[in-house]
């Protein structure tokens, strides 16, 4: 079913009020989402979460890569299915089912003894966990894209930042036995969120830029992502290695390093805040591949610096999926990408870069010979690494700017014309009248130029709205445009 199609005139549960002077707030508008990510840092971090079993047990760490790969392939798979025209939100049962399915999941998976649970339907809970998860990540990603969000580092850093702060807190001080039912509450109120948002919401989705137009913004974007893997590879290969015997606060090292991410990315809200939104989010990235190079140094430095590197590794590395979410939920906004596709690849490279570097560490662990002797090597392999990438990162930081911003050229603007009509079908004359739009000619001039009535014209300009789904001509001047603009 297409999600443009009209939905029923249904009512909220949350008041008219509340939603037109809170939930409607730029800051606000991220909070569920925010509220997604906050449950698998709790889920996952918090030591007290599971009833009969450590934290750092082997089999958590299991059951965590497991979830973190099915995650991954699902939302990959499930973007695919979807291709360009099908979505899930349109489907309001998914809208609830996903959520509730997750919180009622992931509260079972932290109050069943590991012993007293055969292994495969174990892992059997832990895969289908990563599967609502992609899902509900998929209908997140299309909630953002009908209310066109621009994604700017401000709002969703700051509502990101504070509301991972809160839940983290929240989750440390709470009684052992509480903490599994407020990560599921975690996930009952983003669920809810969620449902009020595509229940009274648009179920506009932005216009697809024509395939072959697109195909730019999405080399960049499956670069970013690849980077993004090895950063967040390398992050967690360090994470891991690192004894937690050694650090101070034990297993509770992760709530710490998380702590501190959350605080990392409230000061690069802060810094967009004061810099009025001029901080563009993919400027950032070279400087987190510098820290994580610093994390990498102070590891081999000396053991007394073990916490400075682990907590840097953790928290860098939720910076570095906060910001894929950004990018490419602009790319999603711009049309080059479907926010099925968008939100998949934000979730995917992230998952599959923790999950690599995480397993390779646990390869190592189980090697402590051979470990011993190549981990420092390792490491500096690592760093070299990053460090080469560093090249390709800033040359893609211009290339990304030129994708976004900069006006496309006469050639550019008229090679989308083309392969527009080409994509919804326009006639010849239609053409016609879609180049002549683009070059800025009014009714009247179009009608001199073809030799036709201005009556003719306006009835072709309707038949190009109907068929490439546009309701005036300055959103069909920005998408000829390639929809390019400061963000």
């Amino acid at each position: 079913m297409n999600a443009s199609a009209a939905e029923p005139a249904i009512q909220s549960p949350v008041p008219r009020v509340f939603q037109g002077t809170v939930l409607d707030r730029p800051l606000f508008k991220y909070v569920g989402f925010a509220l997604l990510l906050s449950w698998h840092y709790v889920f996952w971090f918090v030591p007290s979460i599971f009833a009969a079993v450590n934290l750092m047990d082997d089999r958590v760490t299991y059951s965590w890569l497991t979830n973190l790969l099915a995650t991954a392939v699902f939302a990959f798979a499930f973007a695919l299915i979807l291709g360009r025209k099908r979505h899930l939100s349109s489907c309001l049962p998914i809208v609830v089912a996903a959520p509730l399915t997750l919180a009622l999941g992931s509260f079972a998976l932290a109050v069943l003894p590991f012993d007293l649970v055969p292994s495969f339907l174990w892992y059997a809970l832990v895969i289908a966990l990563g599967a609502c998860e992609a899902i509900f990540w998929i209908l997140w990603g299309e909630r953002f894209a009908c209310e066109k969000a621009n994604f700017t580092i401000r709002h969703i850093g700051t509502t990101f930042g504070l509301t991972l702060l809160g839940s983290i807190a929240i989750a440390h001080f709470l009684p052992a036995s509480l903490t599994a039912p407020f990560a599921s509450l975690l996930l009952v109120a983003s669920g809810a969120l969620l449902f009020a948002a595509c229940r009274n919401g648009s179920t506009t989705f932005p216009v697809l830029l024509p395939r072959n137009a697109a195909m730019g913004g999405v080399r960049n974007m499956l670069m970013v992502g690849f980077l993004t893997l090895f950063a967040t590879a390398a992050c967690y290969f360090l994470v891991a290695i690192i004894p937690w015997e050694e650090l101070p606060f034990g297993d509770h090292s992760f709530t710490v390093g998380i702590l501190l991410g959350a605080l990392f990315m409230l000061a690069i809200g802060g810094v967009a805040f004061l810099a009025k939104d001029r901080l563009n989010a993919f400027k950032i990235y070279p400087w987190l591949f510098v820290g994580v190079i610093l994390a990498f140094a102070l590891f081999l430095a000396d053991h007394h610096f073990f916490v400075g590197a682990f907590d840097i590794g953790v928290g860098l590395s939720s910076i570095f999926e906060v910001l894929l979410i950004m990018y490419f939920g602009i790319l999603i906004t711009k049309g080059y990408v479907t926010a099925s596709m968008g939100f998949a690849c934000a979730c995917g490279f992230s998952r599959l870069g923790i999950c690599l570097g995480n397993a390779m560490a646990v390869t190592y662990e189980n090697m402590p010979e051979v470990a011993l002797a190549i981990t420092p090597e390792t490491a500096l392999a690592f760093m070299c690494l990053l460090a080469a990438l560093l090249i390709p990162l800033v040359r893609q930081e211009f290339s990304i700017i030129a994708l976004t911003t900069l006006a496309p050229t006469k050639s550019e603007i008229e090679e989308i014309c083309a392969e527009a009509a080409k994509e919804f079908s326009l006639s010849g004359r239609e053409e016609d009248v879609l180049l002549l739009i683009a070059r800025g000619y009014t009714t009247k001039a179009i009608a001199d130029k073809l030799v036709l009535s201005p009556y003719t014209v306006n009835t072709h300009i309707r038949h190009i709205y109907d068929k490439m789904q546009i309701h005036k001509r300055s959103e069909l001047i920005n998408y000829l445009n390639m929809q390019r603009s400061d963000f």
